[in-house]
């Protein structure tokens, strides 16, 4: 009896064993094969950049050549580039673009700096965002965004565009700023778009500033040649005109040739001082002539001249600033009559 009751004991006590031991097996074979599990789901995050078709730097100099030749430098704080090196995204990008004529010459790079850039490398382009600085030459560009294509042969800004350009010729300052501009760099052209304002800045402190607002502006630096169109507003000193149309040649300050002129719809007001008094004239043209250099302007095109109480008419009429006198071919004038009827 004894005996059967230790058999029946020791037979409890094996199965708990064999139960226990079964247990722990199982446990730690599925919590290996988890971790097994885990450890595949953790490599594959290297594998999967490893396969990336981009590669990520930091405080990095990128260089590109074409034909053998350099053609971009760039640095950034960040820089991204696809596995063809096709596409190059920077942040903080301060760089130059080497450019070359059609001959292979070099000609002036284009240097640039701004928060965000992006270049498509196969057809040379780069894409600027965010404070964008340019300078090309002796001119420097200032806008929110900045489109270059081409290798740097046709540049397009959009955005607060500021720019500062210096005449070779005269040394003059000239500083516009528009919603949008385009400018090439092989013509050395510009042309500004909307709200397009300017000040053409002599070299000389004591000659006179000209300022200018229009629709449309386009800059010929090889020719020293502005030309406006659409409401086109002109002032130099205490002269202010307005016409539809307006052309400044920058070479021609100091020369005994006409500096600016104005066509289509030509209004004009100064404010001239007689006898200590403030005088008020006015004329209306279809075209005037400014030359500078002798301080005379010249009204053509059914010219009429409002001075004070006075009327002038004629072919032709010559206004000399800041004195009163007017010179008129071929006149038509009440100028007696008016001054008759003051003495009835």
């Amino acid at each position: 009896m004894g005996e059967r009751l230790k058999l029946g004991q020791y037979t409890i006590i094996a199965f708990f064993v064999l139960i226990t031991a079964g247990l722990s097996v199982y446990s730690w074979v599925g919590h290996f094969d988890e971790s097994e599990n885990n450890s595949a789901e953790k490599s594959s995050e290297p594998v999967k950049n490893k396969d990336s078709d981009e590669s990520y730097f930091k405080v990095v100099d990128y260089y590109l050549l074409d034909g053998g030749k350099p053609f971009l430098q760039l640095e950034a704080s960040e820089l991204t580039i696809s596995a063809q090196n096709t596409v190059v995204i920077g942040f903080n990008p301060n760089g130059v673009i080497y450019r070359r004529n059609q001959k292979g010459l070099e000609e002036e790079p284009i240097f640039f700096s701004a928060k965000n850039s992006r270049g498509l490398m196969t057809n040379k382009e780069l894409f600027l965002e965010d404070t964008v600085d340019v300078k090309v030459g002796t001119s420097n560009l200032k806008s929110d965004k900045m489109n270059i294509y081409n290798g740097g042969k046709h540049m397009e800004a959009t955005g607060n565009v500021k720019t500062t350009s210096f005449d070779a010729k005269t040394n003059d300052r000239l500083s516009i700023t528009s919603d949008f501009a385009v400018y090439r760099p092989e013509q050395e052209f510009f042309e500004y778009q909307k709200n397009v304002r300017g000040q053409v800045q002599r070299a000389r402190q004591y000659e006179e500033n000209v300022t200018f607002t229009t629709d449309l502006l386009t800059l010929s630096a090889p020719e020293s040649l502005v030309e406006m169109k659409g409401n086109v507003a002109f002032k130099k000193g205490n002269l202010d005109a307005s016409s539809n149309k307006g052309t400044v040649f920058l070479e021609n300050y100091n020369k005994k040739l006409k500096y600016y002129s104005l066509s289509d719809d030509v209004r004009l007001q100064e404010t001239l001082t007689m006898d200590g008094k403030p005088l008020v004239r006015k004329a209306f043209a279809e075209k005037l002539e400014g030359f500078i250099s002798e301080k005379r302007v010249v009204l053509t095109g059914l010219p009429k001249v409002f001075q004070g109480r006075d009327v002038i008419k004629g072919n032709r009429i010559i206004i000399r600033e800041n004195i009163e006198t007017v010179e008129v071919d071929d006149a038509n004038t009440n100028i007696t009559l008016e001054r008759e009827k003051e003495k009835l």
